[in-house]
């Protein structure tokens, strides 16, 4: 019977690819990460096939196979990757890593088999692909490369248009237009509307546009800009590391902004505007244990009235160190960078533009690459935890089991916990939890998994909840921890 070595740190993708595999008449152990997959390697083999995931912490997929390479009794091991990373980057990973082949998350068991099988039987006929030399390896950054020579993203600086530019447009095309107005109509505000909505919808607009956005920009030194839909932000941000930029990448999609302020191509500081209000920094604070929401918000108005940054003030009223405030910024912009990762729409523009004083002061100095990879790790868990969870469900303690765990539990599942209140549905936990929202729903989606937590579908108005409406316990699926990688340390 072929064995294969699954190593992916999720959890709940370990399950289901050992569940496939063993239906299929496959033997199979798991590993949570590249570490944990060598040792597996060194201690249990041997193996006929690794199924690979390529975002992990401690050792991702790419750093796995340079080591497998290294080792002369382990390089000839045919590697499957399973990622829902793009097809640029998958292909690269395959090629520069010597695997046999790639499946994309999220995929059926049906797929799943037959690319095992594929492989299997293509090692055995001796059709394996050239396997690289570890030493040799490329650095895992130009995985965010082509193959192949293409021009420069990078163009020309684009000539300024001063505002007297867009003025001009705007009055070529509206002032005729309100002109031709009788004198009553000028008074109208509808006959004002209607003529210049007319004027704009028969003048060609594209110039106007373009310096629309240049004016309103404040920048005149806009060196890269694209739409995320054809160019992802993983890509657009290894661009500029790998460029070592300084400046700002801007961001846009819908009523949603960031702005990233890059130097020598590492992230000094990420800001975010629009609805989202988990991205603020006195939730960080909270979350740390240093402030109860209601000091933050005391300090968020009194900050307002000296017209202050938050953690500015926070700072000079001795209410949290400048180091503390510092790792809440951090925390900040990793976040604000993963959420940027998941966006599938959006514009962006970078532009050569002197930071603000608060980036000035932060120098996070993020490294491009782990962000990159964590947000990534998201994505993917993100997609496991979402089709599991029944988002109108009233969530539940149950207490017997809350005792047996108790002792175990960290400051953010205690934060989380403090919300259940037999009356919030999922999405109301969250909202309250004070927590960001995927470590919220991977604590629920944990709890869920281990029964402290269960959901009762909400009642209609008329009908009170009763015990009956109670789900059996969901099966048991292997705890995974709440803690994130070391990015925030």
């Amino acid at each position: 019977m072929p064995r294969i070595l699954v190593v992916d740190d999720s959890p709940t993708i370990l399950k289901v690819v050992s569940a496939i595999l063993s239906r299929a008449g496959l033997e199979s152990l798991t590993a949570r990460d590249g570490v944990a997959g060598l040792k597996l390697l060194a201690d249990h083999g041997p193996f006929d096939l690794i199924l690979l995931d390529f975002v992990m912490p401690r050792m991702n997929g790419y750093q796995f196979c340079r080591e497998l390479r290294k080792d002369p009794s382990l390089k000839a091991l045919p590697v499957v990757l399973m990622s829902a990373k793009g097809d640029r980057i998958r292909a690269q990973f395959v090629n520069q890593t010597g695997a046999v082949d790639a499946i994309t998350k999220p995929f059926d068991a049906r797929a799943l088999v037959a690319v095992v099988e594929g492989v299997l039987a293509k090692v055995k006929a001796g059709r394996a692909p050239a396997l690289p030399e570890g030493e040799t390896m490329p650095d895992e950054e130009s995985l965010g490369e082509d193959s192949e020579p293409r021009p420069s993203l990078l163009p020309r600086q684009l000539e300024s248009r001063a505002l007297t530019q867009l003025v001009g447009h705007v009055s070529a095309a509206v002032v005729p237009a309100i002109m031709s107005l009788g004198g009553t109509e000028l008074t109208k505000s509808d006959a004002l509307r209607g003529a210049i909505a007319r004027a704009l919808e028969t003048s060609p607009l594209d110039a106007l546009l373009m310096t629309l956005r240049e004016a309103t920009s404040a920048s005149a030194r806009e060196v890269l800009s694209g739409d995320l839909a054809f160019v992802p932000l993983p890509e657009v941000l290894q661009l500029l590391q790998m460029q070592r930029q300084t400046g700002v990448l801007r961001v846009v999609s819908g009523r949603r902004s960031a702005n990233l302020f890059m130097r020598d191509g590492l992230v000094d500081l990420a800001v975010a505007t629009g609805e989202k209000a988990e991205f603020r920094l006195g939730r960080y604070f909270i979350e740390m244990g240093l402030l109860k929401r209601a000091d933050v918000e005391a300090a968020v108005d009194a900050a307002t009235r000296r017209n202050a940054r938050l953690g500015d003030h926070m700072v000079q009223t001795t209410k949290v160190t400048e180091a503390k405030r510092n790792d809440a910024l951090r925390k900040q912009s990793c976040e604000i960078v993963y959420d940027l990762v998941r966006w599938p729409h959006g514009r962006f523009w970078f532009s050569r533009d002197p930071h603000t004083a608060e980036a000035e002061k932060a120098r996070l100095a993020l490294g491009v690459g782990p962000l990159v990879l964590e947000g990534f790790r998201r994505v993917d868990e993100w997609r496991v935890m979402e089709g599991t969870i029944v988002w109108e469900d009233i969530v539940v303690v149950d207490e017997a089991v809350l005792q047996q765990v108790g002792e175990n539990l960290n400051n953010a599942e205690r934060m989380l916990l403090s919300v259940v209140d037999g009356k919030r549905d999922v999405n109301e936990i969250v909202e309250e939890s004070d927590l960001a929202r995927f470590d919220a729903l991977k604590i629920i989606y944990q709890f869920l998994s281990s029964r402290v937590l269960r959901g009762i579908k909400r009642a209609r108005p008329s009908e009170p909840v009763r015990a009956s409406q109670m789900p059996p316990p969901p099966r048991p699926v292997e705890e995974f921890s709440t803690t994130e990688g070391s990015l925030d340390s």
